[in-house]
C-alpha cells in the first residue's frame, strides 16, 4: 500500500506541478489575470446558479463515493490529503479557465448557442480524463463517461452564473477535494470498472 500511496503522490504532484506551471505563465503574460476569474463579482450570483452548482458538487461526490477508495480518503485529513486539496485548487482553477472560460467563450464568439457550449465542454472534458485509462480501458470510460456530466455541469452553472467562472472553480475544487486522493488510489488499484468499482 505503500507504493500506491507515493504513486498517488508523484501523480498528484505531477499535475500540481504541470497545471500549476502553466497557470503561473498565464498570470505573468496576461493583464488582469484573476479580474476574470469573478470572485469580485461572486456575491452578485443569482441563486439557481449556486444551487446548480450544490446539486453538481453533491451528485458527482455521491456517485463518486460508490468506490471504496473515495469513500475512505474521502474526509480523512491527512498528508495526503492535504496535498489532494492543493492540486484541487490548481486543477479547480485550471480545468476551468480551459473548459469552460476559454473554449465556452470561443464557441459563443463563434456563434454557437448555450445547448452546443454544454455538450461540446464536457466531451472536451470528459475526453481529457481518458487518461484515467491507464491500467485499463473500463477505467478511461468509466473516467470519460461521468467527467463528462461533471463538465457539462459545471458548464451550465456558467452559463446559468452569467459566466461567473469563480462559481465553477469553487463547485469543481470542492468535488476534487473530495474525492481526491482516493479516486487516484483506485485507478492504481485498477478498481476502475464499466460505470462501477471492479471487485
Amino acid at each position: 500500500m505503500q507504493s500506491i500511496n507515493n504513486q498517488t503522490v508523484k501523480i498528484i504532484s505531477s499535475i500540481i506541478l504541470v497545471q500549476g506551471g502553466i497557470l503561473l505563465f498565464w498570470y505573468f503574460t496576461s493583464d488582469n489575470f484573476f479580474a476574470s476569474f469573478g470572485f469580485s463579482t461572486l456575491a452578485n450570483v443569482n441563486f439557481l446558479a449556486w444551487v446548480t452548482a450544490a446539486l453538481v458538487v453533491a451528485l458527482y461526490a455521491w456517485g463518486a463515493a460508490s468506490i471504496s477508495t473515495v469513500r475512505e480518503h474521502m474526509f480523512k485529513l491527512n498528508g495526503l490529503k492535504y496535498l489532494a486539496l492543493l492540486g484541487a485548487i490548481v486543477s479547480g482553477i485550471f480545468e476551468e479557465l480551459v473548459f469552460r472560460k476559454l473554449l465556452m467563450d470561443y464557441l459563443q464568439e463563434q456563434g454557437h448557442g448555450n445547448f452546443i457550449q454544454v455538450i461540446v465542454s464536457g466531451l472536451a472534458f470528459g475526453l481529457a480524463h481518458l487518461v484515467w485509462g491507464g491500467k485499463a480501458l473500463s477505467a478511461a470510460i468509466n473516467a470519460t463517461f461521468y467527467t463528462f456530466f461533471l463538465g457539462a455541469g459545471l458548464a451550465l452553472v456558467y452559463i446559468i452564473s452569467d459566466r461567473n467562472l469563480a462559481i465553477c472553480i469553487v463547485a469543481h475544487t470542492l468535488v476534487t477535494g473530495l474525492i481526491e486522493p482516493g479516486l487516484i488510489k483506485s485507478a492504481l488499484l485498477d478498481k476502475l470498472g464499466y460505470f462501477k468499482e471492479r471487485t
